[in-house]
């Protein structure tokens, strides 16, 4: 009887310890939409097209430069080609050029610009500048239709 105490005992003091080393996650700041929208538009849009389906006017696949032979990406398709499920990582490592995708050009000069590249000097701004444009892609993924 007594070792049947002290292994509720055990049970109930690990399930404590348990329960208290596991705070509540903090949500971290959110993202503007809206300003992600406008990012897009101004950054990514030429590209990917207004409708994000990959059909921007940068696209020449007559091209004599090499990465604008490459067809963008569908962007509104990524959580359809990801098992259903948005790929949050990949898409802010696409923003941040830590990937190498060949229509982005180098990290020293990304498609876009420095528009991000030089904002690494002011990593609260960048960090807000990705995450809002990360929320938007986000938003407009589609689903297909059977």
């Amino acid at each position: 009887m007594r070792c049947v105490k002290w292994a509720i005992l055990a049970v109930t003091f690990g399930t404590g310890l348990v329960a208290f080393g596991q705070t509540p996650a903090r949500p971290g700041p959110k993202a503007n939409i809206a300003a992600g929208k406008e990012l897009y538009h101004e950054h990514c849009s030429v590209c990917h097209g207004v409708e994000a389906k990959g059909n921007g006017s940068m696209y020449d696949p007559e091209s004599s430069e090499p990465e604008r032979r490459v067809p963008p990406t569908d962007l509104t398709a990524l959580s359809e080609r990801n098992a259903g499920k948005f790929p949050a990582d990949r898409v802010r490592n696409a923003i941040y050029n830590k990937g190498r995708i060949p229509a982005h050009g180098t990290p020293e000069m990304p498609a876009w610009g420095d528009v991000f590249y030089s904002l690494k000097s002011n990593p609260k701004v960048l960090e807000k500048r990705v995450r809002d444009l990360t929320a938007y892609i986000e938003s407009i993924q589609t689903t297909k239709k059977e």
